[in-house]
């Protein structure tokens, strides 16, 4: 059985249909990169999963149960990670003292920090090692880079348990090196998680996808793998404009 299932979705927004009967799975461990033109529904597509948008109709099945008519924090609590185009961290916090918040099964920074431990750091170290920012650990949040705040992000979605990561350009506005680095950090992410990634940076698509899926208007126009979207005449049309 697929880790997600998704069957026949589609959301209105007054006269607009913006995702449009679609239907794809996704299995346990794959990196799926959602592609297409500004406006497609692939920003849409990753709301309608993680819950912050209701559907119209149809379904999603995550590791066996319908959600889609849960709260977002149900679906959180389920599995289900979001990352969107902002980072979302604790600016005034130390990196360890996110991941700490992070980790906390009691809501409130104030509880997490004022339980902040040795056992505690304990448990961000490896966190902090798998996204590249054991060096940074004691570095206020708001003096990282880009590309080390997006890291961050990334290991406190690891932290909440988040089995199925959804990415919505992750690597805008990263150099060149903070890029590859993603790259290394996706790969072995997949070892135990699931990533569906909204991107544009082809290179980037290249390194790391091990299926693609090109929507426009809304529905699913081509999927497979690079070489395959590469040489599709719809997807030329659509996406490059040919």
């Amino acid at each position: 059985m697929s880790q997600l299932q998704i069957t026949d979705l589609h959301v209105d927004f007054g006269g607009l249909r913006a995702v449009d009967r679609l239907s794809f799975a996704v299995e346990k461990g794959e990196v799926l990169c959602l592609l297409g033109p500004n406006g497609a529904g692939k920003s849409t597509t990753l709301d309608l999963i993680c819950g912050k948008t209701q559907p119209t109709g149809g379904s999603i099945r995550f590791e066996g149960t319908e959600i889609s008519q849960m709260f977002e924090f149900q679906r959180a609590r389920l599995g289900i990670g979001r990352k969107f185009q902002v980072p979302s961290v604790y600016k005034e916090l130390t990196v360890a003292e996110n991941l700490s918040v992070a980790t906390s099964r009691k809501p409130g920074i104030w509880h997490a920090l004022t339980r902040f431990s040795h056992s505690q750091r304990g448990r961000v170290k490896p966190l902090l090692e798998r996204v590249g920012l054991e060096a940074r650990a004691d570095i206020i949040a708001g003096n990282l880079s880009h590309g080390e705040t997006q890291w961050l992000e990334i290991a406190m979605l690891i932290a909440q348990d988040s089995r199925l990561i959804l990415m919505d350009e992750p690597t805008a506005g990263m150099t060149i090196q903070e890029t590859a680095r993603t790259a290394e950090i996706f790969r072995s992410l997949s070892e135990s998680h699931t990533l569906i990634v909204v991107e544009h940076d082809m290179s980037f698509v290249r390194t790391v996808a091990d299926r693609i899926i090109v929507m426009n208007r809304g529905a699913l126009l081509a999927e497979g793998s690079i070489a395959e979207i590469e040489a599709n005449e719809d997807v030329k049309t659509a996406y490059l404009g040919h």
